[in-house]
């Protein structure tokens, strides 16, 4: 190796490239542009794979959308949910008033029949949010002698305007049409709900609550939720107090306020 000279060898590239080369450079480019073609087209297909993998997962979730809360779980659970999930309801008395089909006697229970508080329907009284209660009905004309005693959880409040809470009540109806089931030893399970404003039912409110009936499979509470906010369960059977018990767990201690007669 001459003095001078350096190692390793430099190639200088700069020297113009011969036929072979050029053709070799032709052939690179080519195969370079149809590599990147063809991971532009593998990008584009995953992306759309992706996409509709997503969409499809957003539709199921959305149709098999799980919903925690039964009302043929036992009384009191949706309740307590309600105020576990919302702890600010807790200890919110919301004032309900309960409807028979004409005249009749209301009956409110707090521990025991001893503390039987009886009025005249329409009744109202003060219930705790996340808490249920039994009460009576009795003295109805249509139907003399009989005595139903239903059960009323309350799920949620209502938000009226300050120092207006008693005039804005959860109706409580029970109708001559559910008592005449009930007397065939049937059950009648209703849920009262909150209307969304931009989705009630175009009709005009009567007397009467609207009431819409659906088949015994569907969910009365998922239902109530997909149409507003569900405020209240009833619950009306042929079940009647053991009388000869002294502890009966029939009744509620649920904490209540009656206002005077």
């Amino acid at each position: 190796m001459k003095r001078g000279s350096r190692w390793p060898p430099v190639i200088n590239f700069r020297k113009p490239l011969t036929s072979t080369g050029k053709r070799l450079s032709s052939q690179l480019n080519h195969c370079d542009k149809k590599l990147t073609n063809m991971i532009e087209r593998i990008s584009r297909l995953y992306l759309a794979i992706l996409l509709s993998t997503l969409l499809f997962t957003t539709l199921a979730t959305a149709q098999d959308r799980h919903f925690p809360l039964n009302h043929r779980q036992p009384t009191g659970m949706a309740g307590r949910w309600s105020v576990l999930t919302h702890p600010q309801k807790y200890g919110y008395i919301q004032p309900i008033e309960v409807h028979l089909p004409s005249a009749g006697n209301v009956t409110f229970y707090q521990g025991n029949p001893k503390n039987a508080v009886q009025t005249t329907a329409p009744s109202q009284a003060g219930m705790m949010v996340g808490h249920s209660y039994r009460i009576r009905i009795s003295g109805m004309p249509e139907f003399p002698g009989a005595e139903l005693y239903p059960t009323v959880e309350i799920l949620d409040q209502l938000h009226p305007p300050a120092g207006k809470t008693q005039n804005f009540p959860i109706p409580i109806e029970i109708t001559a049409a559910e008592i005449k089931i009930v007397m065939q030893d049937r059950m009648v399970t209703k849920v009262v709900y909150l209307e969304q404003p931009d989705i009630a039912a175009p009709i005009e409110q009567g007397r009467r609550i609207h009431t819409e009936n659906l088949p015994v499979t569907e969910n009365l509470l998922e239902a109530a939720d997909e149409r507003g906010r569900p405020m209240a369960i009833i619950r009306v059977g042929g079940r009647i107090p053991d009388s000869t018990s002294p502890i009966d767990a029939f009744y509620s201690n649920s904490p209540l306020v009656v206002p005077p007669q």
